[in-house]
């Protein structure tokens, strides 16, 4: 883990990127297995009180409901990423906004190898379960998941609350440097998310 503290901190956005899309897919894959094997089915259904709300029958109002829901992700991202750590012996620090990032895509492995889907659907075998996430044209979770890590990534050096070892360095918000890739790979990301939202609203009003 020592090797992807260094390229998910690294100054690098490309490497941070390519590691965290690596780390992503081995975590998410590997999960999603193992959930589907030992974990009961059903088992996060209807767990998350804020997915009790009533949809549009409309697909553009239903799109800017999933999309500003799904918000609350990055929100929780971004202010993750305002504290970093590392140890006294690295040279770039590790933004909290991926543990946000990676808990959130624990939470979605454990949800597609149980079945947990708040929408009610027959359950297929596995191997459908895992490919079913490259129908981007159907599925939303790859846009989404996809946007959340550029979101993380683009993020990962904003950190205003700075601990190495026993001691912590506190910033000022407006400190913060943001490089222009970083700016432009956070609205890619924001728009992947927002691609995702019509995707799923169009699936969920066509069942």
């Amino acid at each position: 883990m020592a090797y992807f503290h260094k390229k998910l901190g690294s100054n690098s956005l490309k490497e941070r990127i390519c590691w965290a899309t690596l780390l992503f897919l081995l975590l998410f894959f590997c999960l999603t297995i193992i959930s589907y094997f030992f974990l009961p089915e059903g088992l996060l259904k209807s767990k998350n009180p804020l997915q009790n709300w009533e949809t549009s029958p409309n697909t553009i109002i239903l799109t800017l409901q999933i999309f500003f829901f799904n918000l609350l992700s990055v929100l929780v991202i971004i202010l993750g990423s305002l504290f970093g750590t590392k140890k006294e012996k690295d040279v770039n620090y590790l933004s909290f906004g991926y543990l946000a990032f990676y808990t959130l895509i624990c939470v979605n492995a454990v949800v597609l190898g149980t079945w947990s889907f708040s929408v009610e659907s027959e359950p297929v075998a596995l191997p459908a379960r895992l490919l079913r996430t490259f129908d981007l044209a159907h599925r939303a979770g790859l846009w989404e998941m996809t946007g959340q890590l550029l979101i993380a990534c683009s993020a990962a050096h904003i950190a205003t609350i700075l601990t190495s070892g026993k001691n912590t360095v506190t910033k000022k918000i407006r400190d913060i440097r943001i490089s222009k890739s970083e700016r432009i790979t956070f609205v890619i990301g924001s728009s992947l998310m927002l691609i995702g939202a019509i995707v799923e609203s169009i699936a969920i009003n066509m069942r």
